[in-house]
């Protein structure tokens, strides 16, 4: 007998394969095998540790790099299977990862999209922002809490080659105890046994990740989600923060989400144990320090797009803290890196592109090293994840998931929003933006934005002052 929760996803890939064209990816894919994809006439920054590599030519056959060569490619008679891109001195980088994502989530949500929302409507926007996701770069994602399985079935729909989509590595709900953080009756565990069951649920659904929210969990019940996961083959990663961080780290939990008030003692223990940090920074930014990330790319030219600036901006004052709490978090990542810990780009807040790209930016901006941020958001999260042997990396034999941009970011980290061509899979993505008259920036309501970014971040500065600091929540 089907389970109600396996039933969910059988629903939504039925609404996804319905509502959206089938797209011919899988076609493209099959036929790409047979195809030899030269990039040529391109610097390579790697992200394995060696330094940028210039005047370099990458061969994909299929799926894959064959090899990596210096100088420029010289074509060979009667190769007829052959397609050579001169990139012009372009940079090439592993795909992007955004490592804590929930796909249909929307903060803030003004039009009130989310109440009483069906799973139809949720699988759309969800596959939207995916969508959107792998255009500014992001092949691979991993999904931190999602309702009714809906990032199951995309990743099984992207998967299959039916739509051209990032890779998900997906988690379903959090299991989390009864009136939590996002413990409501449905969803809430309570004592051991419920806590084994509802990670083997999530398991028996398909999940590649669980994710628990620690702060409320007894240490029993913390120890058995662990365990229960590990025993399954799967990884466990923690929504968190102090005191309950260290107990975590100390029971085994395999990444740290958030991280609020992360002390040095628990630092040092994540080093020790090689608990990975996902400390999405971008939702940690005090009003200062918002103003200060849209100065800043508002002098380099990226300010252009009024949708898109005050759609970020908007974003960031319903996240908005306290300078006290944002400094200490700004301090908390430096530490981390310093300390040896492996930290991961992760943006929490939606779309998957565009605030994605925010927080490798803000990285930098935390005083992380160009380097180091890309590094968080190529090999560190492919090897979180144990696919490092295929991706993360532009070396040989590894799946040819590749960004390329066209100046260099080692020299000004925002060269990332220059993109000139993704790669998935070998399979060159489509960047133009799907045919429609809306954007993913329009769930966020255009009627609620009419000031410019400057009056509207005031008026939500105004609001978001009056929430508790993230530290209680």
């Amino acid at each position: 007998i089907m389970s109600p929760l396996r039933k969910y996803s059988h629903l939504i890939t039925i609404v996804i394969f319905t509502i959206f064209p089938l797209r011919t990816e899988a076609g493209a894919n099959s036929l790409n095998k047979q195809i030899k994809t030269v990039l040529t006439n391109c610097n390579i920054i790697s992200c394995s540790g060696s330094k940028l590599m210039k005047n370099m030519t990458i061969t994909i056959k299929g799926n894959r790099i064959s090899e990596i060569k210096r100088g420029k490619y010289k074509s060979v008679d009667n190769d007829k299977n052959s397609k050579v891109i001169d990139l012009g001195g372009s940079y090439v980088l592993p795909g992007f990862w955004n490592m804590h994502m929930h796909l249909s989530g929307l903060l803030p949500d003004p039009n009130h999209v989310q109440d009483n929302e069906s799973t139809a409507s949720a699988t759309i926007r969800a596959g939207l922002n995916a969508m959107d996701g792998i255009r500014h770069g992001f092949t691979s994602i991993r999904s931190v809490g999602e309702r009714d399985y809906i990032d199951i079935a995309w990743r099984d729909a992207f998967n299959q080659g039916y739509f051209m989509g990032p890779r998900i590595f997906a988690s379903g709900e959090p299991v989390t105890a009864t009136g939590g953080h996002r413990g409501d009756v449905e969803f809430g565990s309570d004592g051991v046994p419920e806590i084994r069951k509802a990670v083997r649920q999530r398991i028996q659904n398909g999940v590649d990740w669980i994710k628990i929210v620690d702060v409320e969990l007894l240490p029993d019940e913390l120890e058995a989600a662990i365990e229960t996961t590990h025993s399954l083959g799967r990884k466990i990663t923690s929504h968190s923060r102090e005191p309950a961080t260290y107990r975590s780290v100390l029971a085994g939990v395999d990444c740290i989400e958030h991280g609020y008030g992360l002390t040095d003692k628990t630092i040092k223990l994540m080093a020790e144990k090689g608990v990975y940090y996902s400390p999405t920074i971008i939702c940690n930014l005090s009003d200062a320090y918002i103003k200060e990330r849209e100065a800043r790319l508002a002098r380099l030219g990226f300010a252009e797009d009024e949708e898109v600036v005050n759609g970020r901006v908007l974003v960031a004052y319903a996240d908005e803290r306290s300078q006290v709490h944002a400094e200490y978090q700004r301090n908390a990542l430096k530490k981390a890196i310093k300390s040896g810990v492996k930290v991961v780009i992760a943006s929490d807040s939606t779309p998957i592109g565009e605030i994605g790209i925010l927080e490798i930016e803000q990285f930098v901006l935390s005083g992380v090293s160009e380097m180091d941020a890309l590094i968080a958001a190529t090999r560190n999260p492919a090897e979180m994840c144990g696919v490092l042997d295929k991706l993360g990396t532009v070396e040989e034999n590894k799946l040819a998931d590749l960004v390329i941009i066209k100046d260099n970011p080692l020299e000004n980290i925002s060269n990332i929003r220059n993109i000139e061509m993704v790669f998935k899979d070998g399979v060159s993505v489509d960047l133009t933006h799907p045919q429609g008259t809306a954007t993913y920036w329009d769930y966020y309501g255009k009627k609620n934005l009419k000031k410019g970014y400057l009056g509207d971040a005031e008026n939500q500065a105004g609001f978001t002052r009056g929430l508790a600091d993230p530290v209680n929540n």
